[in-house]
């Protein structure tokens, strides 16, 4: 059949409009069996493992079935068909073969055969139960009908067929099978798992571009089928349909009618490679950033990470890193990322053979074409051609110019910390040419020469220096463009709950952490003390907040520098540890410096580690060594959580998978420096960076007192401008923590000391939640792995999420476009506080197949979106909340120092935690009343709170 190719509109009128005899009167329905998604691409998404009941994968991609703690994988098994692809297509028996489908690429095998059940018993479903696999998608079960059109061949077919399933059952008991149509299977096949049917209301070609609705008459003809399925076999039914990849309306149009049918909607692209769309949509919140990496190579301190990257995050997005002098992603991306941003001032490198950017512009394309929004930071990192242009509505602006130039027209995007300074030099080389094109800076010479700064269309959006950025002197830098708006419009970025670090039971997180440096140098006081006492006894002791406390072994160890003051310094270490609120953290062995040249094994022009005496740089020495010699020193129950990186922190993958393997979070590197005097967002950096697949480094989330101090040469009170750093990332957003972050050798100087103290001073006494800095990497580590997905069945008033995929992450941050949520119809939501940085949603640990859920009602107040009790803060975390009967709710607050929390509800509040009546102060608030509640201890154990 040729179809022919309808625009998106006419095609969803044409399915919203067709009509459905005998199903008129139905009410709709909601499907009760468990989702399904189909993925048959290389890698499956983690986004579907996570948000789908069961996934059916084609097991050829990997060596195992995918591991989910939700969704059960289903290997595909195509019973009628085999594509000469298979490793296992040569051992066929020969004269099994009856016909060729060219459609498909595909043999069609005699199903009649005995001998091919027991050639797909044995050599198809056997490996596969041994990789793991514990279901099965059986397809091409009525290939047959098209070469049998007798009835007693297609009898003979499906009795086969059915004596298949029946085989596998008995050797495989807890097998479960899907049956791809098969209607005349069923008859003689056991009990199977559920039923899949194709092209209910549209259709596509092969390569998923040319789509036209389902006749009605066939549409009927399958919904009778199906409910006669539903009536005799009670089996879940999924229904797969088929849209373009770049038309995600469509398909929720598509999947919405199935739900009202009460079927199992998936729609994607017939090939079933992309992300499509099923009872749920997921939300992609992954980026793809493109950069060339420097001379330096350290993605650490590139304008990546720190100039883009953070930006990102903030938004709620996780970033995927792509050097451009490597291979670009292949595969369909579409439904996987959010989008893409370049930043790549220089050219690519990868170029084609006329000399030209060819496959990088061509990669390009292809993604813009698959729907997915590109933003170009800086420059397209190539030299564009009036070509490529004319596909983005630009053209290739005049190559000179006569001054002097001015701005003609600017936006609300410019003007973020520095203002526009046109310049007759660096021009930008394009020019808007379609009106569906949005110029946000135009700039204009003496002869009306046009130039465009800044551009937004349908396919993203480009931002040219040196509009983005201002160069000052001393490598100042400021934006120019205001590069949250920027972002988020160039990719269209959606509302999102955006899942937030900072932030936990409202309250800003605090951490303090301190690397092992000079725990052996003396203090510049009356009696040369070692500042590992002075720290101990002025600060660690006086501040009993949670720490994150390392030693370096080389400066206190016996194989050390200092074997003499061993002894001693040990004593010291080992009364820190026993601190009840420190947790114990390792700075490695001798304190590399320079991490390339250690692991390098060089030592020349100079040692770039501790000069301990007979000691060549081993990397299991360093990190595990480390770790066990620390251990050694704790008291009975710790354990070292933490390895602080060291120097220069930039740590090879190896290093860091092998703090990974030992299970230590590892942390250091990155981190915030903005001060009154230096305050632009320019002096921050990202969460962490991937070192490899699934090795990750958490930066600290600011720096520490050795760069307030200009390496320690002072002022060496310079680090009370921390506080400034504090301030300045918590408004107008807040982006960082308030991470208190030195090193022993802060206690050897008066002025360093009392700087230190003036910190703590002024961070205890903001509103917090004190955490480890192990439970600040965790949620870290988390927000890289966080998924979201919308149901399809809230309404036009509601919005329903889930968020997989959480690990540690408690905190969701809402615009106000979201709504607020109703926590009658959540699961694992406490509640939301307002404030000036956004609204922060509190999670619990309670799940729904391992998903929180959170239902948003748009427009309303969280007031009137809930009418039972909810938190509004707590200096601690959410383990459980439950309302019930209205006025009560059933929940558990726990953490590390003594909680103060406040809920709110329409009467006052009666705390019952550990047998005791806790009565709280009330105040009014918006139409209702807040009740506070602090307790002399960090757990409420399992309590209750009415409010009546």
């Amino acid at each position: 059949m040729v179809l022919r190719t309808l625009s998106r509109s006419l095609l969803t009128v044409a399915i919203m409009s067709s009509t459905i005899p005998c199903a008129a009167d139905e009410p709709s329905r909601s499907p009760s069996g468990p989702s399904t998604a189909f993925f048959y691409g290389k890698d499956v998404p983690p986004e579907l493992l996570a948000h789908f009941d069961r996934i059916v994968v084609e097991p050829d991609h990997a060596a195992t079935a995918p591991s989910s703690p939700r969704a059960e994988p289903f290997a595909y098994v195509a019973v009628g068909e085999v594509h000469r692809s298979r490793v296992w297509y040569p051992e066929i028996p020969s004269g099994l073969f009856v016909a060729r489908n060219t459609k498909w690429g595909s043999d069609v095998v005699d199903t009649r055969s005995p001998r091919w059940t027991t050639f797909l018993l044995d050599r198809v479903i056997e490996p596969l139960w041994t990789k793991g696999y514990r279901g099965f998608f059986l397809d091409a079960l009525d290939s047959y009908e098209r070469y049998f059109v007798d009835a007693q061949s297609r009898d003979l077919h499906a009795r086969q067929i059915g004596a298949l399933v029946g085989a596998i059952k008995r050797r495989h008991p807890a097998a479960k099978i899907l049956l791809n149509r098969g209607f005349d299977v069923l008859p003689h096949a056991p009990k199977v798992d559920g039923l899949v049917v194709e092209s209910m209301f549209s259709r596509c070609d092969v390569a998923g571009v040319a789509c036209q609705p389902t006749p009605a008459v066939e549409t009927k003809a399958l919904l009778e089928r199906l409910r006669d399925v539903q009536v005799r076999w009670r089996l879940p039914i999924t229904v797969v349909d088929y849209a373009p990849m770049k038309e995600r309306a469509l398909r929720r149009t598509i999947a919405r009618r199935i739900i009202d049918l009460g079927f199992e909607p998936w729609v994607a692209t017939p090939k079933l490679d992309d992300v499509g769309v099923g009872r749920v949509e997921i939300v992609p919140r992954r980026v793809l950033l493109l950069y060339r990496s420097n001379a330096e190579g350290s993605l650490a301190t590139h304008d990546a990470s720190v100039l883009v990257a953070p930006i990102l995050e903030w938004l709620g997005y996780a970033v995927d890193y792509v050097d451009v002098k490597r291979a670009l992603p292949a595969g369909k991306l579409a439904g996987r990322y959010a989008g893409i941003v370049t930043l790549l001032p220089e050219g690519v490198g990868s170029r084609a053979a006329d000399g030209s950017s060819g496959a990088y512009r061509a990669w390009l394309l292809e993604q813009m074409a698959a729907g997915i929004r590109v933003a170009f930071v800086e420059g397209f990192g190539f030299d564009p051609d009036a070509a490529f242009l004319a596909k983005l509505g630009l053209a290739p602006a005049p190559l000179t110019a006569k001054g002097p130039m001015r701005v003609s027209a600017t936006s609300s995007y410019f003007g973020f910390e520095a203002p526009v300074r046109p310049r007759l030099r660096d021009r930008p080389p394009v020019q808007v040419s379609r009106a569906d094109v949005r110029s946000l800076l135009r700039l204009q010479d003496a002869d009306d020469g046009v130039w465009d700064g800044a551009v937004i269309g349908d396919w993203g959006g480009a931002a040219f220096m040196p509009y983005v950025l201002e160069e000052r002197l001393e490598q100042e830098r400021r934006f120019v463009l205001d590069p949250f708006t920027f972002l988020q419009d160039a990719l269209a970025l959606p509302p999102i709950p955006a899942p937030d670090v900072t932030t936990e039971g409202g309250r800003r997180i605090l951490t303090a952490h301190v690397d092992g440096d000079a725990f052996v140098s003396r203090a510049e006081r009356l009696g040369a003390p070692f500042t590992a006492e002075i720290m101990l006894d002025e600060i660690l002791t006086r501040w009993r907040l949670p720490h994150t406390v390392s030693i370096v072994e080389g400066e206190v160890g016996p194989t050390g520098m200092y074997p003499h003051l061993s002894a001693s310094l040990e004593k010291h270490a080992r009364r820190i540890f026993a601190l009840p609120h420190v947790e114990m953290a390792s700075h490695t062995y001798s304190h590399p410096f320079e991490w390339e040249d250690a692991e390098a094994g060089l030592r020349e022009p100079k040692l770039p580690h501790l000069a301990i005496r007979g000691y060549r740089f081993d990397l299991e020495r360093e990190i595990a060594g480390s770790v066990a010699y620390i251990n050694s020193l704790a008291p009975p129950g710790k354990r070292v959580k933490v390895l602080l990186w060291s120097g220069n922190c930039s740590p090879s993958a190896r290093a860091v998978a092998l703090s990974q393997k030992l299970g230590l979070f590892n942390v250091n590197g990155g981190g915030a420096t903005r001060t009154r005097d230096l305050p632009s967002l320019t002096r921050g950096s990202a969460m962490g960076i991937p070192k490899s697949d699934g090795v990750y480094q958490v930066f600290a989330p600011v720096e520490n007192e050795n760069v307030y101090t200009n390496d320690w040469l002072g002022p060496f009170d310079g680090y009370r401008h921390a506080i400034e750093t504090f301030q300045l990332d918590d408004a107008p957003r807040r982006l960082r923590t308030i991470t208190i972050y030195y090193h022993f050798y802060s206690a050897a100087k008066t002025a360093s000391l009392r700087a230190l103290e003036k910190v703590y001073a002024w961070a205890t006494t903001q509103e917090t939640t004190p955490l480890y800095l192990s439970e600040y990497a965790a949620k870290v580590l988390a927000f890289q792995r966080a998924t979201l997905a919308r149901r399809l069945d809230g309404g036009d008033a509601r919005t329903t999420w889930e968020l997989g995929e959480l690990g540690e992450l408690r905190t969701m941050r809402l615009s106000p476009a979201l709504g607020a949520p109703d926590l009658s119809r959540s699961i694992g939501v406490a509640g939301v506080r307002e404030v000036s940085q956004g609204t922060y949603a509190h999670l619990t640990d309670e799940r729904d197949r391992g998903v929180a859920v959170l239902s948003l009602v748009r427009g309303a107040s969280p007031a009137s979106a809930s009418s039972g009790p909810r938190l509004v803060q707590a200096n601690g975390r959410a383990r459980k909340w439950r309302v019930r009967e209205g006025s009560r709710a059933s929940l558990r607050v726990a953490g590390n120092v003594p909680l103060d929390l406040e809920v709110a509800a329409p009467a006052p509040c009666v705390l019952t935690t550990n047998g005791q009546r806790i009565v709280g102060a009330a105040r009014s608030a918006a139409r209702e009343l807040v009740t506070r509640f602090r307790l002399s201890t960090d757990d409420t154990g399992e309590a209750t709170v009415e409010c009546r």
